[in-house]
């Protein structure tokens, strides 16, 4: 994770930290979570980082091999069809994408008669990327065999292409949700603030005793386990 990303996970979980502070326990006490919450919210942006990683990568590699089914459609070969896909990579994503740095240290390891299908094939299981792996367990196959392997990568660039529209598709009406579900998120600590700042009286039998102490804990668990449950229910996987 970058320095950036870190210091926001710090800010991030110091927030949630003085927000149940605040409203759950009205108690500095409450700070010996900040270690937990920091471990958790950690966890969190790094998954989230990967992810993200994951999906920029797998939109890279589906515009490279259009690229590299339009170079071969026009003639190219194999090897000088992966260096235009090299070329369109750097000029869409910059030289700091993953892909273009694999590319092009796969093309500079084809100069020494490194078959280019088998770096691809060592690249895709480094990636671990489904997709990217039957792509290259594809050609690879489809150059060993001397099978018509151009008229495998068309039809496998096209599926794979129709495949990442309905997806896409998915990922839209996901989003709906998803907003719905940030919303329905924040209400109960609205709730709660609200009641605190509207009825500060009233609420004090919850604070500074352990019949409140407890009762709190308890709804600070529930609230925390509905969180969880709700991101599970509208997490797709594609």
């Amino acid at each position: 994770m970058s320095v950036k990303e870190l210091g926001m996970v710090f800010f991030k979980s110091a927030g949630i930290t003085a927000a149940i502070m605040v409203l759950f326990y009205r108690s500095f006490w409450a700070g010996i979570l900040f270690p937990i919450i920091w471990m958790l919210v950690f966890r969190q942006t790094k998954r989230a980082s990967q992810e993200a990683a994951r999906i920029k990568l797998q939109e890279e590699f589906l515009h490279g091999i259009g690229v590299l089914n339009s170079s071969l459609q026009a003639g190219l070969s194999m090897e000088n069809a992966w260096k235009e896909v090299e070329k369109e990579t750097r000029l869409l994503y910059g030289t700091s994408s993953e892909f273009y740095l694999e590319l092009k240290e796969m093309n500079q390891r084809v100069v020494h008669n490194m078959p280019i299908e088998k770096l691809f094939l060592e690249f895709a299981y480094r990636c671990r990327l489904e997709d990217i792996i039957q792509f290259a367990e594809l050609l690879e196959f489809g150059k060993r065999s001397g099978s018509n392997w151009k008229r495998i990568i068309d039809v496998t660039v096209s599926q794979m292409t129709e495949q990442q529209e309905a997806k896409q598709q998915i990922e839209v009406m996901v989003a709906e949700k998803k907003m719905e579900q940030q919303v329905m998120n924040v209400m109960p600590l609205g709730l709660l603030a609200f009641l605190q700042f509207s009825a500060w009286d009233y609420m004090d039998v919850l604070y500074h005793n352990w019949f409140g102490v407890i009762c709190m804990t308890i709804f600070l668990a529930g609230y925390v386990v509905a969180l969880l449950l709700s991101q599970r229910i509208l997490k797709v996987k594609l």
